[in-house]
């Protein structure tokens, strides 16, 4: 058998001795290694052995070798020592081979510089003697002295030069040193690894290599496709991407909520077009101010029976290397961790599922969730956040304040109301003083833009707006009574609260909540009092600051960023607060638990597929402690700030690149797709995964599913008066 390695003039030839009974098989020879697959000499009835060699030529002088004992009813092998090497200058040396019995002698080294026709003379020669060959066609040769028992020899050519080795069989040598060697133990299980401490890689900050362009055109694709591949992986799908070079992904865009800024980050998208309400029913993306019904109803309910893949953090990284202009140095990697991406893929909550194939051009995709009303609705958000803290063994009343849900004036929950009414009048402080008791009264359904909301100072004002249902904006409802935050903390005197957002999809019947780490804070415009029920005073939505004479006055649009408020924090706070330490985790494990309180009910038929992003308040009293007040399914993305034309945009931009752009990436075929599709900047993340509903939620789904907060009729009325009030918003616009 021949065998001819990369370099031609390292070929040779091997020829076994067919005389002997020996159970010798096929040999695979490299050009640096003899290798024998089922080498076995008999020494005795008990033990066989292999033997795997590593025999180089002249060219390096170095024998590696490797003893391998078998029991012979059983044939399989295990190790007797560790691969070992042997440095020798010659083929004689063969110490750990000796210690298991066989011994290998290097016969004759001839004819050098003969030709293959010399060496078929040899072998003749010794065929006429009287030796057998065999009638194979590779020529066989054999030992010198076969009255030898337990030989083999071998014939090795490498060009002109001859070399036969003998394989010898014989007893163990016993160790003559006083030092015995002791049996390697026969491994039952795999030892612990013990890691070098090995040297970090320097790498270079992204904000140094993000300036050079050749390395972000060519850092971009790879960090794009590495983190669609991941987003994907974590809801079971596999995308097949559409190869027509004249293929589009088609989206609709309802009026309303800004639609110019969706417009606007999706013309960026070039592989997107829009249609009109006509061809809305073969939209891929169907966007709109409220829930669109029929887009909801049209979307299939999907079955599907997940299995975890992996539970492994991913890390997302790319291979390109910065060379810095001023550096003389090799090019380094980049560390790319404070782009965001990590806060995803590495989050405790992450997980691969095994995929399921869809087809990008026939996926269709609303931004809204069937019953988003389990966070959006004020009465719905109540329930499920008591039931479930109830679950927990927790006081839902750490996070909201004290609520009582009351249908009408004669609702008996009405009579607990007013002995926790009784019980605040008749409380002090800790200077002896009766503080203010105060309660706020909201519409427990139809609410939007601050309608229907009221300040009470006494129960008498309370009593007066149940007996006005139904209001003239928000028409009948049940009502939300509140117990008001009477400490709230002040800056610059006047109250504020935090607007927060969450991202929420539902892909291939897996639910995933995001929360994003930037926001803001939205200020009043009249310096804060209790003696007064104004609504510039206690209310700062928007849609109520906007009327007020001071409207703008003391913040640009009455915004202010996370670093504005630590400012503040910094210069006008008794002890040392760290915002986005300390205050913000809190916020982030809230909206994680609304997520729990409702990921089995959100969407309960399984559509395939939907995502929306909820605005969620919040408000710190005087020690800083955050208080959920309400979640909102249209939070306002007008821009009516410097701070807000920063925050809003970036914050839908990461919403589509987690909910769009993995599951409709772009088409690589299309004959518009524009060259250099890496330049420009990378972009970062600033959603962090907080809740996956196969990783956080099989451990509460048990609890959940036997807990059981609203019937069937009453989540229909839920669903009802969320269309209400989508009409009624709709005819304002």
């Amino acid at each position: 058998m021949e065998f001819v390695s990369n370099s031609t003039r390292n070929s040779f030839k091997l020829y076994p001795n067919s005389m002997l009974n020996s159970t010798f098989g096929e040999l695979n020879v490299t050009t640096n290694q003899l290798v024998f697959n089922e080498n076995i000499v008999i020494p005795s009835k008990n033990e066989k052995y292999y033997y795997k060699s590593r025999i180089r030529t002249g060219l390096t002088p170095r024998i590696e070798r490797r003893g391998i004992s078998v029991e012979s009813q059983t044939g399989d092998g295990e190790a007797i020592s560790p691969r070992t090497s042997i440095p020798c200058k010659d083929y004689k040396s063969h110490t750990g081979l000796l210690d298991q019995g066989i011994h290998i002698r290097k016969i004759n080294i001839s004819l050098k510089n003969e030709t293959r026709e010399k060496l078929k003379t040899y072998l003749q020669k010794k065929q006429k003697e009287g030796k057998n060959i065999g009638n194979s066609k590779e020529i066989l040769t054999e030992l010198p002295d076969p009255a030898i028992s337990f030989r083999d020899s071998f014939l090795i050519i490498q060009k002109s030069k001859i070399s036969i080795f003998e394989l010898q069989a014989r007893r163990k040598r016993k160790c003559r040193s006083s030092l015995k060697r002791v049996e390697a133990p026969i491994i039952t299980e795999i030892p612990k690894i013990h890691r070098k401490n090995l040297q970090k890689v320097e790498k270079v900050p992204v904000k140094d290599a993000i300036r050079d362009k050749e390395w972000t055109s060519r850092s971009k694709p790879q960090i794009t496709k590495s983190f669609n591949t991941q987003m994907n992986r974590s809801n079971g799908l596999a995308i097949e991407i559409p190869t027509d070079s004249f293929f589009y992904y088609k989206y609709y865009l309802g009026k309303g909520n800004n639609s110019n800024l969706i417009k606007q980050c999706l013309s960026t998208r070039w592989w997107w077009i829009r249609v009109n309400e006509e061809e809305i029913h073969n939209a891929n993306l169907v966007w709109t101010q409220w829930k669109d019904k029929k887009t909801l109803e049209s979307l299939p309910k999907l079955l599907v029976n997940h299995e975890i893949d992996s539970k492994l953090a991913v890390t997302i990284t790319t291979n390109a290397r910065y060379h810095s202009p001023q550096s003389h140095t090799r090019p380094k990697l980049v560390d790319i961790t404070s782009l965001g991406y990590n806060l995803i893929t590495r989050s405790k909550s992450f997980i691969t599922l095994k995929p399921s194939q869809y087809k990008s051009a026939e996926m269709r995709m609303h931004n809204k969730i069937e019953h988003n009303f389990h966070l959006a609705n004020k009465k719905a958000l109540f329930y499920n956040m008591k039931s479930y803290y109830e679950i927990l063994g927790e006081d839902v009343f750490n996070v909201l304040p004290l609520t009582f849900h009351v249908k009408s004036y004669d609702d008996p929950v009405f009579l607990d109301f007013e002995r926790s009414y009784k019980f605040y009048e008749e409380s002090v402080d800790d200077q002896g003083k009766k503080p203010a008791n105060m309660w706020i009264v909201k519409p427990g359904e139809n609410s939007n833009r601050g309608n229907g909301i009221i300040v009470c100072a006494n129960i008498e004002q309370v009593k007066n707006e149940l007996e006005g249902n139904p209001h003239l904006k928000t028409g009948k409802h049940t009502f939300i009574i509140q117990k008001y935050i009477e400490r709230p903390f002040l800056v610059n005197k006047r109250k504020f609260d935090i607007r927060c957002f969450g991202l929420v999809t539902c892909f291939n019947s897996c639910l995933q909540g995001y929360f994003y780490s930037e926001g803001y804070l939205r200020t009043a415009s009249k310096q804060f009092t209790l003696q007064a029920t104004n609504k510039f005073i206690h209310l700062t939505n928007d849609a109520v600051q906007k009327y007020s004479d001071d409207y703008g006055k003391f913040e640009n649009g009455n915004k202010m960023s996370y670093n504005d408020f630590q400012r503040y924090l910094d210069n006008h706070c008794e002890r040392s607060v760290n915002f986005i330490e300390e205050i913000l985790p809190q916020i982030k494990n809230i909206i994680k638990r609304t997520y729990e309180a409702v990921f089995l009910k959100i969407d309960p038929n399984v559509r395939g597929h939907s995502f929306e992003v909820f605005g969620y308040d919040f408000l710190l009293d005087s020690d800083l402690k955050p208080w959920l007040l309400e979640v909102n399914t249209n939070p306002c993305l007008e821009l009516s700030s410097p701070h807000l034309v920063r925050i809003i945009p970036s914050m839908l931009e990461n919403a589509f690149r987690i909910a769009l752009d993995p599951v409709f990436q772009e088409p690589s075929s299309h004959f518009k797709r524009p060259a250099g599709m890496g330049i420009g900047d990378i972009p970062e993340n600033k959603f962090e995964l907080v809740f996956h509903s196969l990783n956080d939620g099989e451990m509460l789904k048990e609890k959940l599913e036997n807990k059981r907060v609203f019937d069937a009729k009453e989540i229909e009325e839920l669903s009802e008066e969320a269309d209400e009030l989508q009409e009624e918003d709709e005819d304002d616009i």
